[in-house]
């Protein structure tokens, strides 16, 4: 049985806060949530900047995390 790829959201790092800030935020939001990602990891990209790829598990996850983050920033 193959497992499920994980969901990815990416979010990038606003001008206006340091990295180590996006980063607090984000947990932050997924402990409030009591939403445990699968997969965090920083990225960098020259077309879109510095900011994190977050994995779930299932896409009500994902999906949630997505509309409610970008709200926030």
């Amino acid at each position: 049985m193959a497992l499920n790829s994980p969901i990815v959201v990416r979010v990038e790092k606003k001008p206006e806060r340091s990295f180590g800030e996006t980063m607090n935020e984000i947990r932050i939001w997924l402990d409030h949530h009591n939403i445990h990602s699968i997969s965090f990891m920083p990225v960098a990209k020259a077309d879109s900047g510095v900011g994190f790829e977050i994995g779930f598990s299932t896409e009500d996850e994902a999906f949630l995390f997505r509309n409610s983050f970008e709200l926030s920033n």
